[in-house]
């Protein structure tokens, strides 16, 4: 019998990654969902700050905090926090008010179950942030798409300024919520 040769093996080329496209901002159409109205309490609601952020960051301090082309509901611009960071406001006058409302949209990308952002205010004398309310993804909201938060806020006697904050909790640079829209409105109560 003839010998039998010994058994090859054909080269395996190294495994291929097929492209894959950066991603991309479709429009997302507006919620169904009517606005959100100031809460009532009797008096009159008067607009103390409002800001779509197309020209500038507004109130909102630091650099690099506004972005495009996420928008709600038309336009270009929004402010974003990233991971942990936050935008925080100059100091707002708020001496005429009892009661404010704050309304805001907001549209978060790559947040996974479970990360989460807050929103803190600091009144004129104090040192730290008091939390206001506080949204989890998978609870209070999905990826890629808008939503309006509102809620309103007691000012104590004696009270004449506030600080607005955003503060991201999250783990991942590509954990991502966009503000846009901000209202802010006073109720002389």
């Amino acid at each position: 019998t003839a010998p039998i040769p010994d058994p090859t093996t054909a080269p395996i080329p190294d495994p291929t990654t097929a492209p894959v496209p950066d991603p991309t901002t479709a429009p997302v159409p507006p919620p169904t969902a009517p606005p959100v109205t100031a809460p009532t309490g009797g008096g009159d609601w008067v607009e103390v700050y409002k800001d779509d952020f197309e020209s500038d960051q507004g109130l909102f301090m630091g650099t690099n905090k506004r972005f495009e082309p996420i928008s709600f509901p038309d336009g270009n611009w929004s402010l974003r926090i990233k991971r942990t960071s936050q935008l925080k406001t100059s100091w707002i006058d708020i001496r005429d008010y009892s009661q404010l409302s704050f309304k805001f949209w907001m549209y978060a990308t790559g947040m996974e179950v479970g990360d989460n952002f807050f929103f803190n205010v600091r009144f004129n004398g104090e040192t730290a942030f008091t939390p206001v309310d506080e949204w989890v993804s998978g609870t209070d909201f999905s990826n890629r798409e808008w939503l309006q938060q509102a809620m309103t806020i007691g000012v104590p006697a004696g009270k004449r300024k506030i600080q607005l904050q955003f503060k991201g909790d999250s783990d991942k640079g590509n954990d991502k919520v966009y503000i846009d829209q901000v209202l802010l409105e006073g109720n002389p109560n």
